[in-house]
């Protein structure tokens, strides 16, 4: 059920809100939740909401898609290894 609330106000916010608000939560997104693949949605609609059209492979559909495969998987290994997440530690 949060994840349900989360993820209404997230893409409410998504279009009301600067894209780096909406960037911040989809972030804080994949921290709360396991297998949180509403990032690669948000970031999809937050790209064809804000992106500039241009000629240079930067500003390319292709090198964006790349770019956030490789955050999403770059924070999931974070996660992985990070200390509170991990459930065999002891006080």
């Amino acid at each position: 059920m949060k994840r349900v609330i989360f993820d209404i106000i997230l893409f409410i916010l998504i279009f009301i809100s600067p894209w780096w608000i909406s960037s911040l939560l989809l972030i804080i997104g994949i921290f709360l939740f396991n297998d949180f693949y509403e990032f690669l949605v948000g970031a999809i609609i937050i790209y064809s909401l804000f992106s500039i059209q241009g000629n240079t492979f930067l500003s390319s559909p292709l090198f964006f898609s790349i770019c956030i495969v490789s955050i999403f998987i770059f924070i999931k290994f974070i996660k992985n290894n990070i200390i509170l997440y991990k459930n065999d530690f002891s006080i």
